[in-house]
């Protein structure tokens, strides 16, 4: 198995400070193989030997062979890459965010990754049924076959499933892939938010496996401390609410085409590195444990 993180589990997203190369040797060190990338416009760019002082950087304004350079420094490959990109609001909002999307495919095969994470939009109010979310469903499979079509038969795209998006239930989920029947147009299964919501989200493996491209391994606390502004609370993983164990039950026969990604919010910047390491022997020692069995 192979497992990986996030650029954004090694800086904060409020206080961005960390110099890029500096996050993917940190990731490195953490014992990961791979990391997902971030594309924020307008964020400073890669294009020569000094590293921006940002780890969410303009990938698109990024230089490609200094960014495949940079990853292959550290030890790593491109997991996946990520961009907010869509926003299904509204028709004419769909058909810019299929462009992007579109857009995003291209940068990610310069950077030799052929794993496109977008977000699932956002709907009106969080928990609305998937009947009264069909507009927005639909909308957002539409963008991903449209986008899909502008890519290459490797090209594969993993909406991330998250609290409060078009996609955050296992029934949107179903109902995405019957609208978007491409094998290509998958899921990013995030646990945390999965945990958030109180989805059974393992039965997803079990009856779509095609359809999971990366699996997201956060932990979330059912209930927050009082200082959260937020549902959504991520900490280290085996300190929250997230039943890790059922998980690994269905996801352990591994082929090695399924990303993971071990990611998470709500710990202190500082904490993260030590953070990281131990919830990457958390995982394995469950994995192990599963092999075992």
């Amino acid at each position: 198995m192979r497992i990986g993180t996030s650029v954004h589990a090694l800086t904060d997203f409020a206080d961005d400070s960390k110099p890029f190369i500096q996050a993917l040797d940190e990731a490195a060190e953490c014992g990961f193989d791979s990391i997902m990338l971030m594309n924020v416009p307008g964020n400073p760019a890669l294009c020569g030997r000094e590293s921006p002082p940002c780890s969410l950087i303009d990938l698109a304004a990024s230089d490609p062979k200094t960014v495949r350079a940079a990853l292959s420094d550290a030890g790593l490959d491109a997991a996946a890459l990520y961009q907010g990109c869509m926003d299904v609001a509204d028709d004419d909002q769909a058909a810019e965010s299929a462009m992007v999307l579109g857009e995003l495919i291209r940068l990610a095969r310069r950077i030799g990754c052929p794993l496109v994470i977008p977000n699932a939009g956002a709907v009106p109010v969080q928990g609305m049924t998937v009947d009264e979310k069909e507009p927005f469903i639909e909308r957002i499979a539409n963008v991903v076959m449209t986008a899909l079509d502008q890519g290459s038969p490797e090209t594969r795209i993993a909406i991330d499933v998250h609290y409060g998006g078009g996609i955050e239930t296992i029934d949107d989920c179903e109902r995405f892939f019957e609208i978007a029947p491409d094998a290509r147009a998958g899921i990013t299964l995030n646990i945390g938010h999965m945990t958030t919501c109180r989805q059974p989200g393992w039965t997803l493996v079990e009856d779509f496996p095609e359809r999971v491209h990366a699996v997201a391994w956060k932990d979330h606390l059912l209930s927050p401390p009082p200082e959260a502004t937020h549902p959504v609370y991520s900490v280290e993983l085996g300190r929250g609410d997230s039943p890790f164990e059922r998980y690994v039950e269905v996801l352990a026969p591994d082929d090695g085409t399924r990303r993971h990604l071990i990611t998470f919010e709500h710990v202190p910047v500082a904490e993260r590195i030590g953070a990281l390491r131990r919830s990457l022997t958390y995982l394995q020692d469950l994995w192990d444990q599963a092999d075992a069995r």
